[in-house]
């Protein structure tokens, strides 16, 4: 069961970076150094790389590749994330997510948007590693495990013009029980917007000139 859900994960993930191709769409990259462990965790005495003695804070390098294709205006999108980084235990990791994205306000410039969905966490096996306590739910593919979790993420966007957005994110979920902070780029491939709204004075909206009402 844990094998055929992965392979229906993945199919889901491929089929988003295929899905709306014209439309609007985005792709961003994101990157932290840190992560932040607030929680209890089992293993947390593993940490190699903590910061501070409880393991709260540990350096944790992530990037994300970020795909986003716009379903109503420049305001709702379905997404899907995949990044790598080297975990709390110093072990190779990645992650993988599937989500929707809504954007609550823009000010100006400025703007802010919550996304959030499935997420699967993989990384290098944590067994091999002396101390380790056994968790549940993982499920253990060659020297790699994996398990199925969720992901939220609270943006800030700022307008730079009609292709470019630099942004900041408060993440929770890239690995399991963790939170981070990403600074990141945005690249807006198409302005071509599906059910847009008329608007007569919106200077930093990302909208295409050529669509009619």
């Amino acid at each position: 069961m844990r094998t055929f859900n992965l392979k229906i994960f993945f199919l889901l993930f491929c089929l988003t970076l295929v899905v709306n191709v014209f439309s609007q769409s985005t792709i961003q990259l994101k990157f932290s150094p840190i992560g932040i462990h607030p929680f209890n965790e089992t293993n947390k005495h593993l940490f190699d790389n903590k910061i501070d003695e409880n393991a709260i804070f540990v350096t944790e390098p992530l990037f994300l590749l970020c795909y986003e294709s716009y379903l109503r205006e420049d305001s709702f999108a379905f997404r899907g994330m995949f990044g790598f980084l080297n975990d709390a235990a110093a072990k190779p990791a990645i992650t993988l997510h599937l989500g929707l994205k809504q954007r609550l306000v823009q000010i100006w410039r400025n703007s802010f948007s919550v996304g959030a969905g499935f997420n699967l966490y993989g990384r290098g096996l944590w067994s091999t590693i002396p101390g380790y306590i056994q968790e549940k739910h993982w499920g253990a593919n060659g020297t790699w495990e994996y398990k199925l979790g969720f992901m939220g993420e609270l943006e800030y966007a700022l307008f730079l013009n009609d292709k470019n957005d630099l942004t900041l994110s408060l993440l929770y979920g890239h690995q399991q029980n963790t939170f981070t902070v990403t600074i990141g780029y945005k690249y807006w491939i198409s302005s071509i917007i599906k059910h847009p709204k008329k608007c007569g004075n919106c200077p930093f909206q990302k909208a295409s000139k050529h669509w009619t009402p």
